[in-house]
């Protein structure tokens, strides 16, 4: 059987053989346990009934981390969405679907949202700017694919380029895009734009689990990680994906406008700026207190010993 990938996928611990570890391992289990039976998918209620909004989902968008989701935002959900579901441990009357935007983020829930720009489109976008954790990752996944049995799904994460690995480091680009596939996927990719993610590399956590589970239960999927340079978001990261476009199955979506995407990644950077200026300032703040605080000691030692200090005094 060809090769597709490597990934890797921490499941739920069974008992472990030594003694010592029994407890530790029972604490994980039941913490694991807990979460499974909390974690809920909730469908937004509509008018008439509690039937789910989506009764089929041909494809199934799934992006983890800033970058990917910061992508999705700015290419498709710009263009008009709203919030379909969530994957999330808050109790069902603990959410307010009509108070939530596409730019909601909370580390307890997951937003699915539906593009309002097409009425015959039932394709769901799932935002995930915060990853769950690795042990964690096998019932949230079972949670997303159970409940919208998608015909094909497309992954989109990221990660650091240190984490790379090749035997000519001196050709790496910065913010490249890799591709792993599950068995059942019959796109074909542009070998220029995008290569096979090469052994010894692997896809960890949330991402695998996604991946894995769809190679187990034979749903076409794709994942694409992009390797960044730097460990901020910013839009050269953001746009490495945006040659996914012009690919099936990302083609045939609504897509926003070239001011709408221009807009996103404005503010994107404009945040940037505000996070840069507040640390600054508070730096700055800090080395004021200091200085503040060293001549105040300095006056004190002065008025006590009758000595003037040279150290910190302004000229």
């Amino acid at each position: 059987m060809a090769a597709f990938g490597v990934w890797e996928v921490k499941f739920p611990s069974s008992r472990a053989v030594y003694e010592e570890d029994d407890e530790e391992d029972n604490d994980e289990s039941s913490a694991l346990e807990e979460y499974s039976k909390n974690l809920s998918f909730l469908w937004a209620a509509t008018k008439n009934s509690q039937k789910p909004i989506v009764s089929e989902c041909p494809l199934l968008i799934v992006g983890l981390g800033e970058v990917a989701t910061t992508f999705l935002e700015a290419h498709f959900l710009s263009t008009g969405s709203k919030i379909v579901a969530c994957i999330t441990t808050k109790e069902e009357n603990g959410i307010d679907f009509g108070k939530l935007s596409s730019t909601s983020k909370s580390p307890e829930s997951v937003y699915l949202y539906q593009l309002t720009t097409s009425d015959q489109d039932n394709s769901i976008i799932c935002q995930c700017s915060t990853p769950v954790p690795e042990e964690k990752a096998f019932h949230w996944t079972e949670k997303l694919i159970q409940n919208l049995k998608p015909s094909r799904v497309v992954i989109l994460t990221s990660a650091p380029v240190c984490e790379y690995h090749t035997r000519d480091p001196g050709n790496i680009t910065s913010d490249f895009v890799k591709v792993l596939k599950t068995k059942a996927w019959q796109e074909k990719f542009s070998q220029k734009e995008c290569s096979y993610l090469e052994t010894p590399n692997i896809i960890k956590g949330q991402a695998a689990s996604v991946l894995q589970y769809c190679q187990i239960h034979s749903v076409a999927a794709a994942l694409f990680v992009c390797y960044t340079e730097s460990s901020h978001l910013d839009s050269r990261s953001v746009e490495a994906f945006k040659f996914l476009l012009k690919m099936s199955p990302l083609n045939s979506l609504p897509q926003a406008s070239c001011e709408e995407v221009r807009k996103v990644l404005k503010s994107l950077r404009s945040g940037k700026l505000i996070e840069l200026n507040i640390t600054q300032l508070s730096s700055e703040w800090k080395q004021a207190n200091i200085s503040i605080e060293t001549n105040a000691h300095y006056n004190n030692l002065s008025s006590l010993t009758g000595v003037v200090p040279t150290v910190g005094i302004a000229e």
